[in-house]
Formats: C-alpha cells, sequence, structure tokens
C-alpha cells in the first residue's frame, strides 16, 4: 500500500516543476499561427517547463500570461514519470495545473487513472473527483475523491475508499494517509477483510508497512464463529494477536458463549484469549444463561488431528479458566468456589477449592464439584461430587435437612434435580412433615443412599446395605444432635441474581 502514496507524491512533484518563475519553452510544433499574445500549435506539439517535457497533438499558448492549453494525445515526461490525458491546462498566474479526460499517469510499477487531476502550486495541494483508481504491483485503491496536502505530507481519501490488496480488502468512506509514517486514518466506518478475518472500525489508524491496526470506536474482529469487541483495540495482523483496553466482548457462537472484561489479550491463531478486570462469561444452557465472574480468565481452542485414515475431520473444543473469587448465577443453580475449569471435550465443569453449589433448595459441597453438561454442552445433566459430600435444604428457620458421605451423583432432569445418590458411609438427618406441621426426625447412617426430589424438596429416601436409624418425635430430640459433624449453612454468600456475581461475599 507505501507504493501507492509514493508513486501519487511522485505525481505531485512532476506538477510541481510547472512553476511561475521560469517561462514555458516551445521545443517544436509543425505549424504555429497567431501572434505574440496568441498561439496556435499544430502537430508534434512539444513544452518544455524545467525538467519536464509535453506532449501533445495541438495547443493554444498564451505568452502574456504565461499558461498554455493543450488537446489531443497529451503526455507529460518527467524522468521515470509519464502522464497521459486528453486535455491540459496551466494557468501560472493561479499555480494551477488541470488534467482532464481519460487520465493516466505511470511510475515504475504504478499507475494512476483518472478523469479530473488539480495540482495547486501555491497551496501544495493536488486534487482528483469523480472517481480515481491507483494500482501497483500488489495494490488497487480506487475512491471518489482524493486530495494531498504535501506540507504536511498527508494524503485524503474520501467517498467509496477501496484498496485490494492480495492478503486483504480494505473499505471506507474516509482515509487520511501520512506518507512519513506509512499511517493510514479511518474517520468513519471501515472493513479490512481478509480470508481468516474481517476488521471493523469506525474510527481508528493502520500502519501499512507494520499490518498493524489501533481502533477507537465501534471495533471488532470477526474470525469465523468467533467475534472480538472492544473500544480501544489494538491488533497486529502479522501475528494474528491484539488487545483491548476497554469494553472487551469475545463471542463464540458454536458454543454460544459470551465472555465479557475491561482487558483482553487474545492470539487469533492459537485461539487463546486473557481477560481480566470486570470477567463475566455468559453460556447458553438449558434455554437459559448461566452468568459467571472471576478475577481473571483464559480461553483456549485446540484442534486434534485425524488419528488415522479412517478419519477425515479435525475435532475443536473449547477451554476455559477462571481463577479466584469466582461466583457463577442461573436460575436454577448458583455457586461459588476459587477456581472453574470448563472442557468442551468430555463436557465437564470443574468447580475447585472450597466449592459451594445450590440446586432450588438445596445446598451441596464437597472437596471438588463437577457438572457434566450433555446436549453438545448445552444441557445441563449431572452434578458430581467425589470426596466429601453434603447436601443441605432447609425446612424451617433452624431446623435443616442433611445427607453426608464420601460421594454423590446428581441427576437433573427438566432443569429440576430429581435425584441424589449418595455413595459410601452415608448419613442422613431428615425431619418428616405432616402436611405443613414438622412431627419427627429420623436419623440413620447407611452406606448407600438414594434421595428423589419434587420441585426441588425431597419426596422421599431409600437406604440401602442394612441401615441403622432411629426416629424421634421433634419435641424429644435433642439439639445438639440437629446438625451431622461439618454441617455449615452458606446461605450468605449465594448469588442471588446475575448481578450479584461481582459481589464477592464471606461467611466466615
Amino acid at each position: 500500500m507505501k507504493h501507492i502514496f509514493l508513486s501519487i507524491v511522485s505525481l505531485l512533484l512532476v506538477l510541481s516543476s510547472f512553476s511561475q518563475k521560469t517561462k514555458v519553452e516551445i521545443k517544436h510544433t509543425d505549424l504555429m499561427k497567431g501572434d505574440r499574445e496568441v498561439r496556435k500549435l499544430y502537430g508534434n506539439v512539444i513544452f518544455k517547463h524545467d525538467d519536464a517535457y509535453m506532449y501533445c497533438d495541438s495547443a493554444l499558448s498564451y505568452a502574456k500570461d504565461n499558461r498554455f492549453e493543450a488537446y489531443g494525445r497529451v503526455r507529460i515526461v518527467n524522468k521515470d514519470v509519464t502522464i497521459y490525458s486528453d486535455t491540459l491546462y496551466y494557468s501560472s498566474a493561479e499555480n494551477l495545473a488541470c488534467l482532464r479526460g481519460d487520465i493516466k499517469m505511470i511510475h515504475e510499477q504504478m499507475t494512476l487513472t483518472t478523469h479530473f487531476l488539480d495540482y495547486d502550486l501555491k497551496q501544495n495541494m493536488g486534487f482528483y473527483k469523480n472517481g480515481g483508481k491507483i494500482v501497483d504491483a500488489t495494490n488497487i485503491l480506487t475512491s471518489s475523491i482524493g486530495q494531498y496536502f504535501a506540507n504536511d505530507r498527508m494524503l485524503f481519501f474520501k467517498n467509496d475508499v477501496v484498496l485490494k490488496n492480495p492478503d486483504y480488502v480494505m473499505n471506507t468512506d474516509t482515509m487520511k494517509y501520512k506518507t512519513s509514517t506509512n499511517v493510514a486514518y479511518f474517520v468513519g466506518p471501515t472493513t479490512v477483510t481478509s480470508e481468516e478475518n474481517l476488521l471493523y472500525t469506525e474510527n481508528g489508524w493502520y500502519n501499512t508497512k507494520a499490518d498493524q491496526a489501533q481502533m477507537y470506536e465501534h471495533s471488532y474482529l470477526n474470525s469465523g464463529a468467533q467475534y472480538v469487541y472492544g473500544d480501544n483495540m489494538f491488533y497486529d495482523r502479522k501475528k494474528d494477536e491484539g488487545t483491548i483496553r476497554k469494553n472487551a466482548v469475545i463471542k463464540d457462537t458454536t458454543q454460544q458463549l459470551t465472555l465479557y472484561a475491561q482487558y483482553c489479550f487474545y492470539e487469533g491463531k492459537r485461539r487463546h484469549v486473557f481477560m481480566t478486570d470486570s470477567v463475566l462469561a455468559v453460556k447458553a444452557i438449558d434455554n437459559d444463561s448461566l452468568y459467571l465472574h472471576s478475577d481473571t480468565l483464559f480461553f483456549y481452542q485446540y484442534t486434534i488431528a485425524p488419528l488415522d485414515s479412517t478419519q477425515t475431520d479435525s475435532i475443536s473444543y473449547e477451554e476455559i479458566k477462571a481463577y479466584h473469587r469466582v461466583r457463577f448465577y442461573k436460575s436454577d443453580l448458583q455457586g461459588v468456589c476459587d477456581s472453574v475449569v470448563y472442557n468442551a471435550l468430555d463436557s465437564m465443569v470443574y468447580l475447585c477449592k472450597n466449592p459451594v453449589l445450590w440446586s432450588d433448595e438445596n445446598q451441596m459441597t464437597g472437596l471438588d464439584i463437577r457438572l457434566k453438561l450433555g446436549d453438545n454442552n448445552t444441557k445441563l445433566e449431572q452434578i458430581i461430587i467425589q470426596s466429601n459430600a453434603f447436601v443441605v435444604a432447609q425446612c424451617d428457620e433452624d431446623k435443616f435437612n442433611q445427607m453426608k458421605g464420601n460421594s454423590l451423583i446428581g441427576y437433573i432432569k427438566n432443569n429440576e434435580l430429581v435425584r441424589v445418590d449418595m455413595f459410601q458411609n452415608g448419613e442422613t438427618l431428615y425431619y418428616m412433615k405432616d402436611d405443613d406441621e414438622i412431627v419427627g426426625v429420623n436419623r440413620a447412617v447407611c452406606s448407600d443412599i438414594s434421595a428423589y426430589l419434587k420441585n426441588g424438596k425431597i419426596n422421599q429416601i431409600v437406604f440401602k446395605n442394612k441401615p441403622e436409624g432411629t426416629f424421634s418425635p421433634v419435641e424429644q430430640f435433642p439439639q445438639k444432635m440437629s446438625k451431622i459433624d461439618n454441617f455449615k449453612w452458606h446461605d450468605l454468600i449465594r448469588p442471588v441474581d446475575a448481578q450479584d456475581v461481582f459481589n464477592w461475599r464471606n461467611d466466615d
């Protein structure tokens, strides 16, 4: 792209050689008529002005005003630059060289074509309108209006600006280009489209030498199923990586996942993303949305090549790692923990370090908690706790139903927890009700226990492998036995809505 702008500068330098300080010389003509003030020249007309030669079929020369008009097969030659046009007007009084008709300028491997080209020597400014096209070895640039301010080394293009490059196509309404820095500035809707992605912005700049872009307003990068948005985006095309410093948004339509943050660093080729500051992940699950907040978040996309010739398609999958002070909310599921890992390949969400999970009225804790997804990772199917499993549900102000064991599996159906299987060293404390009145307490131990739920509440408990337990009227049940060992109620830290995931609370 820089060759285009340098070639335009060469054209303007040629035109600037027409100066009122020197006279225009008539070097040759087959026939000349007129007087000392106005001369008509016919056939093989040649003018010379400084180092530039002008050729045409016929011309009018105004000696007094030191101006001329040239017609028919007009050609200007200056060193390695050649310009063709139908008509040329030059006025030393106005310091203006005007070319009209089918205009073509050739400089090395660059060609400019237009029908209107003016150059103001006094203002050191070139201008074309009604369309121009610039072609070099690798680029084609077209625009309705083009202007050059030589003093500022600035090119200006307006209306329907299109730059075609083998690696990308740039479309914009308004472009300014600084020749000294090779930087193009955009002040309107702009797209840069390649086979790999599409870049859009409404305010920013693009370094054509380094292939780097800085975008400030309504900017985004689209790479197939992934979109990257931001108010302050930097993008390096050669490295295919960038940084967002305000209102970063990453959307993955395949996984129905959207990530938000105030700071983001992303690598397009590796499909890696790092986010921090007000992080929020939103994933579609069960015709609902899961909102997750953490201090930092990493997003990875991996591709597994076919294992052998019998497999033709590679496998792509995503992994998300959220670290520290994790809180998430879904209308029927909430959770708090130190960190979360989501792996789309095994369809698992891992809650690590002091996890607490709520499903309707039920609170679940354990050494770690896993959520099993199904139906293309859009539906929650199971809750798995492999160590120190504990389930608590409040049934009265100071009374709690409790289940404890080494591990458990909870089954989800139609967005509801419908069954919990507790394995090894099972222990329960359950308040029996007659209608809405508590009439007794059943406390039992059993190797394996299954609890069946309806509308989020325990409806039936099944004990397996020789249970041992007692039933006591509620008024005779000792208060000191109302809590199973390691009982803890975490209702204070439970997220209450999507916005509450940003509010970290301790209940110690």
